[in-house]
């Protein structure tokens, strides 16, 4: 029995690291995610309409805070909140992770089907889409002024109804 692990250790030290699942894959779990319980790939547990004080219970104070945003760089997410409540309700969740790059405005159209909206607006294409009711997700690309086809560098994720209000 030792020989034979001795001998399949070795195959299993050389299988290559498992990677980043397909674009499709993402998209379908980022419309998932919003549909389902309004959160985004990397910030569960936590979603639009939770507390920032829950988060910061669970997580630990964020990395970088200002007035309206609370940044956990190393989980690649960004809760927008509301602080003129007392609960700091995060009105929007902006998801940043390293393996968006790996999808491409074609696939999100091809996927999802015509945008509620696009616009290119200072170096970024902007791509919606909403329910209305549960969720709008903005995918935010580079500028297509020089790809037809780029690629996603963040989303934001929104729960309508909810918004940001200025003290």
């Amino acid at each position: 029995m030792l020989t034979l692990l001795a001998l399949a250790a070795p195959a299993f030290a050389s299988e290559p690291p498992t990677s980043d699942p397909a674009p499709d894959i993402l998209v379908r779990q980022i419309m998932g995610l919003a549909f389902e319980s309004q959160q985004s790939i990397n910030s569960v547990p936590f979603a639009a309409g939770d507390s920032l004080k829950k988060v910061i219970k669970k997580w630990g104070p964020p990395e970088d805070i200002s007035t309206v945003a609370a940044n956990y760089w190393s989980r690649n997410v960004r809760f927008i909140y509301d602080g003129s409540t007392g609960r700091k309700t995060i009105v929007a969740i902006e998801d940043f992770g390293p393996q968006l790059k790996t999808i491409h405005l074609s696939d999100v159209k091809g996927l999802i089907g015509n945008p509620d909206s696009e616009k290119e607006q200072e170096g970024n294409y902007y791509v919606t889409y909403s329910d209305g009711e549960n969720y709008t997700v903005t995918f935010v690309f580079e500028s297509a002024f020089d790809n037809s086809n780029p690629s996603l560098t963040m989303y934001i994720l929104e729960k309508p109804g909810l918004e940001l209000k200025q003290k």
